[in-house]
């Protein structure tokens, strides 16, 4: 059984997992016995409600006591310093979205992860939605036929959140974009409007507007074709569980779900879109 331990309680993404894996899976393959984080009362809750063996006290006491990691925390720019000790000791970890809120930190430790063999995986699990797949086989479709013409999408997003700002929600809609068009945008144009941020992602032979919605509530994606148009509410209902399984498949197969450079894909393409809000312009997608 893989013993697993989580940083980062004061997102609610960690008792999800710490659910999934200690209750509704019943530690069958894997089970939380760990947990730390900032807020007291929610590590406490944690380990109420699904039986953690112990609440640590700093990120240094898992060390020895654990087979693999999950960085939770809402701040981005608090996973680089969580993820890198573990990561440099090769062992596999789950970094929640953004994998950091810092491009070069991103590309550090994937660096990293490729000297130690450390196997990644994490960001937003929106991309393992089904309608995101479904998207994804009829956008390909047109393209290798011609037919796409343009695309939308929205998803909710806030500029100004306590966490970093853009980067706690925005990876959400860039990793949808980035599963139903592909890791190819050329370069993105942002504006900025009514407390949202509206992108242009040109792609080789069609543009998608990405719309980063401020408390939109429902998620939608359109693709334009010049016989028809395909639209499709996103349903995002069974991430946590497509995450954990993901998660488990990599621990047991020791195949990581998506490259290295596709994993931090995301923050490339963020960092590009704030860039472009700064300076006004279009802006090249490393």
């Amino acid at each position: 059984m893989y013993r697993i331990g989580i940083i980062g309680t004061e997102n609610s993404h960690a008792l999800a997992f710490a659910r999934l894996l200690n209750k509704e899976d019943q530690g069958r393959e894997a089970r939380v016995v760990g947990v730390y984080g900032p807020d007291p009362d929610t590590a406490r809750q944690i380990q109420e409600e699904t039986g953690v063996d112990f609440i640590a006290r700093s990120p240094e006491e898992f060390h020895g006591k654990v087979d693999a990691m999950m960085i939770t925390s809402r701040k981005g720019s608090l996973h680089y310093g969580y993820a890198l000790p573990f990561i440099r000791e090769g062992m596999p970890l789950f970094i929640d979205k953004p994998i950091t809120s810092d491009w070069e930190q991103a590309k550090e430790l994937v660096r990293e992860a490729q000297s130690s063999g450390s196997l990644l995986t994490g960001g937003s699990g929106c991309k393992y939605a089904y309608d995101v797949l479904l998207l994804k086989n009829t956008a390909d479709a047109w393209r290798r036929e011609g037919k796409l013409l343009s695309a939308a999408v929205n998803f909710s997003a806030d500029r100004d959140s306590v966490y970093d700002g853009f980067y706690f929600y925005a990876p959400h809609l860039t990793e949808i974009a980035l599963g139903i068009f592909g890791e190819g945008i050329q370069s993105v144009q942002a504006f900025e409007a009514a407390g949202g941020v509206t992108v242009i992602a040109r792609y080789e032979g069609f543009d998608a507007s990405l719309h980063y919605t401020k408390n939109s509530a429902v998620s939608t994606a359109v693709l334009y074709g010049p016989e028809r148009n395909l639209v499709r509410e996103l349903d995002i209902s069974l991430i946590y569980r497509h995450e954990v399984d993901h998660f488990l498949e990599m621990l047991r197969t020791r195949r990581m779900p998506f490259s290295y450079e596709t994993l931090i894909k995301p923050v490339s393409v963020i960092s590009a879109i704030l860039q472009s809000l700064e300076l006004g312009r279009t802006v090249s997608v490393e």
